[in-house]
């Protein structure tokens, strides 16, 4: 017997692995990197982002009082009083980033709003844009209208925008962890923002080399 006869076409072999990996694409879909996890040369690419006014920076607001037994802050719709610690020191993280080129803004309601004001004290305004966006597919859009060239963009949300913005882009939507801070680059001309990687609020200490890499001066 030709077993020749029996064996598929090798078109018919290419199409079928080709729809086996998109499938896996479409229903798997990448992590974001963890950018205590990365090499060396993927912190470079955040400093020198950060440095030429490109980067685009999520973060989630400290811990909500209304799902946790913690004291509040101030009303049961902020944060809980002990993240305060906690925010102090990741405004300080940011603080070493330089926020000479930067703008900071937030989310209206009571949770982001105080995050910003203990990270970045007045120097945050509120945007609708960052609430509305749990509702709606909105904010990558908002967020390549908004970004101005050579100035960076930090946004404080919400997990549910977080979600809807990773999806856009093609990645799983883990919730991320209180202060997690996202991670983006968007060059001049480039259509759609990059994604570089996440740091939660703990590994901006314990893991020195990636702080130590993102240290860079402030460009007042």
């Amino acid at each position: 017997m030709n077993m020749k006869r029996y064996l598929p076409p090798l078109s018919f072999v290419l199409s079928l692995i080709a729809a086996v990996v998109l499938a896996v694409v479409v229903f798997d879909p990448p992590e974001l990197p963890n950018l205590s996890e990365v090499r060396p040369h993927t912190i470079a690419n955040v400093r020198d982002s950060w440095q030429l006014g490109n980067a685009i920076v999520l973060v989630r607001h400290l811990e909500r009082c209304d799902r946790s037994e913690a004291p509040c802050l101030e009303g049961e719709d902020g944060i809980t009083a002990r993240s305060v610690g906690v925010g102090m020191a990741l405004g300080e993280d940011f603080l070493q980033l330089g926020l000479g080129r930067a703008v900071v803004y937030n989310s209206p309601l009571a949770r982001t709003d105080q995050t910003a004001d203990v990270l970045f004290g007045g120097y945050s305004s509120d945007r609708d844009w960052l609430y509305h966006c749990r509702k709606n597919e909105t904010l990558l859009n908002d967020i390549i209208h908004f970004k101005q060239p050579g100035t960076n963009l930090v946004l404080v949300t919400h997990s549910t925008c977080i979600a809807r913005f990773e999806q856009s882009l093609g990645f799983s939507s883990d919730t991320p962890e209180y202060g997690t801070a996202i991670f983006l680059d968007m060059d001049v001309g480039v259509k759609r923002p990059q994604v570089l990687g996440f740091l939660d609020v703990e590994d901006w200490e314990t893991v020195h080399g990636v702080a130590e890499s993102l240290l860079i001066p402030d460009m007042d």
